[in-house]
């Protein structure tokens, strides 16, 4: 069975305009022609009432009642009347009705048809009454003499059939009027469907409810923060993920006033990203609790609704890559310290050849010598850390980090006060100390005279951690910027806007401190003074 289509969006929002507009249609023309009857009639109320008042008045009128013959001098004059007023009949009568004139002279002498009594009682009366020339509009006016005494009546009238003529000839304007009407409505409401079809292509609103229903849960049943800006960078939609990501209130269904993503407390660089709506892949954006993974889409012109296009505008998804980022931050600190074995077995066994060749030389005092003094120099660093009583990653990154600079030549030096609070976790430090550490010995290795060294003390309410070394790195901030590198290769110019993130995050900040070298500081809020 071939079931019924139902009609479009587009479709049905033209039928109601067009049936609104027809309707009006049809209420103004039924109200132009009351109005033009109603007029008519008023017209012809007033001239007959006019009529039959100068009549009365008239004082010729009222002496042919005393003649023997009041038709012979009567009868001219309402013919008179008549043509002049251009009235229908005029009808003189006695005071009992009879009739003394008529434009039809064989009425005359017969009973006036209509209401005589309130003239009689010496009252006006406008009615519509039908005679003998049919329905009238007719108005009965009492006539007296000088004495107040009432000697006859008039009666002045003008026929329903001339009524109407008089409103025939207005029906035409009020005809082009309704075109006129018909047409601009036909135009708004063909326009106003091209608009809707835009929009809605020829979806019925069925589909269309059931369509937005249907994205409306898979947007908010996605694991994937989702947010859509519009041409203004403005925030107009979040799912439920999205608003735990990012800290915002909950998300409404049918979207949000456009509202800029600062004003909602989305951090700055996300904030900035948003505004902007420029395309970004696979970025990572460090906040105070979390790691966000940052994809961000311009949207494009689409052709799935004929005719029609997308808004325009950008469409974000987040990530929580904090969970990655902490096994890549254990996954580091295992790298770092497989390096800092690997580094130890190959000193170990350059010393152990050394010692046996002084053994077999004799050299026993010489091969003692160099067995205490490895002993003492990687003892005494390994005891400055471990004294310390640091977060134990932190402490295994340093002591990786020492066997690495061995490695390279790098005299590498820690300075740390005991029991220093580091108001940071595990992952946050090992990314922060790292990334600081790992560009401080790439940018003094192969030099002369190489040092790195790594500083860490209580400041007031602040932690003041601190990298410095002996190269000629950079001293500008902009270095901090995602994508802002003075390395060569891919996946540069991460690691120093990762930092920034994670403290500024922490309500902290970074800087480079004047002075010979590169000397990068990070002050951090401890959690009571935040």
């Amino acid at each position: 069975m071939q079931t019924r289509r139902s009609w479009s969006i587009a479709g049905r929002v033209f039928g109601i305009q067009m049936g609104a507009v027809l309707g009006a249609l049809g209420l103004l023309v039924t109200a132009l022609s009351i109005e033009a009857q109603w007029n008519a009639e008023s017209e012809a109320r007033d001239r007959s009432l006019s009529v039959c008042r100068m009549l009365a008045s008239t004082p010729e009128v009222v002496d042919a009642f005393a003649d023997a013959d009041p038709t012979a001098s009567l009868q001219p004059r309402a013919r008179s009347a008549m043509a002049a007023s251009g009235v229908d009949f005029i009808t003189i009568m006695t005071t009992d009705g009879v009739r003394l004139t008529h434009p039809n002279p064989d009425q005359i002498g017969k009973q006036f048809l209509g209401t005589i009594s309130a003239a009689q009682r010496g009252e006006t009366l406008v009615e519509t009454f039908t005679g003998t020339l049919g329905p009238s509009v007719r108005a009965v006016v009492p006539i007296v003499d000088n004495d107040e005494t009432l000697v006859g009546i008039v009666s002045a009238g003008v026929t329903t059939r001339q009524i109407s003529d008089a409103v025939l000839p207005r029906l035409p304007l009020i005809l082009v009027l309704a075109c006129v009407i018909v047409a601009i409505g036909t135009a708004a409401a063909t326009l106003s469907r091209r608009v809707v079809r835009r929009v809605a292509g020829d979806l019925a609103p069925q589909r269309l409810r059931g369509m937005v229903a249907f994205y409306e849960s898979v947007l908010h049943s996605v694991r994937e923060g989702v947010v859509i800006t519009d041409e203004r960078g403005d925030v107009v939609l979040y799912n439920d993920e999205a608003a735990d990501l990012l800290g915002l209130p909950p998300s409404p269904g049918g979207g949000v006033e456009p509202t800029p993503a600062a004003d909602l407390g989305v951090s700055p660089d996300l904030a900035r990203m948003l505004a902007s709506g420029t395309r970004a892949v696979e970025e990572i954006h460090a906040g105070a609790d979390r790691v966000l993974l940052v994809n961000q889409e311009p949207m494009t012109p689409s052709g799935s609704l004929r005719g029609g296009k997308s808004a325009p505008g950008a469409v974000m998804t987040l990530r929580d890559h904090s969970a990655l980022t902490a096994l890549s931050g254990e996954l580091d600190s295992v790298r770092t310290m497989s390096e800092a074995l690997r580094s130890q077995t190959h000193e170990h066994s350059n010393l152990l050849h050394t010692i046996v060749g002084l053994l077999e030389a004799g050299e026993v005092e010489e091969a003692v010598d160099i067995i205490e003094e490895s002993s003492q120099a990687s003892q005494k660093l390994t005891d400055r850390i471990a004294g310390a009583r640091l977060e134990p990653a932190l402490s295994a990154l340093l002591l990786g980090k020492a066997a690495t600079a061995n490695e390279w030549g790098v005299a590498f030096g820690v300075s740390l006060d005991q029991d220093l609070p580091l108001p940071l976790t595990p992952t946050e430090l090992v990314s922060v100390v790292g990334n600081l550490v790992d560009n401080a010995l790439e940018a003094v290795r192969g030099l002369p005279d190489a040092a790195v060294t790594v500083e860490g003390r209580a400041a007031g309410t602040d932690t003041v951690l601190s990298v410095r070394d002996t190269g000629r790195g950079p001293r500008d901030d902009r270095v901090f910027e995602r994508g802002v590198t003075t390395k060569s290769g891919p996946h540069r110019g991460i690691g120093l806007a990762l930092v920034r993130s994670i403290v500024e995050g922490r309500g902290g900040r970074i800087d480079f401190l004047p002075g010979g070298g590169s000397h990068v500081q990070v002050r951090l809020p401890r959690d009571e003074a935040r």
